[in-house]
């Protein structure tokens, strides 16, 4: 389970479910794959919980494009 509280909190930064949806499931993918967390996961026990307060915390953000196939070549 995860955190509703940072839940809310991501929320708050990347309003739009989906896209926050995406957002958790590239990063929790980066960090099951060996990258650094970008928070101090002291208190956070799931990947999830960790990609929501990197969220909450504006470490990770969502370039928008005009063209969105160019973030598809650039991941």
């Amino acid at each position: 389970m995860f955190d509703t509280n940072l839940y809310n909190l991501a929320l708050k930064k990347i309003p739009q479910r989906y896209l926050l949806a995406n957002l958790l499931s590239i990063r929790i993918r980066q960090l099951q794959k060996g990258q650094e967390p970008l928070i101090d996961t002291g208190d956070y026990e799931s990947l999830m919980d960790i990609a929501l307060k990197e969220i909450s915390e504006e470490k990770i953000t969502v370039k928008y494009m005009e063209n969105p196939a160019e973030a598809v070549s650039k991941l």
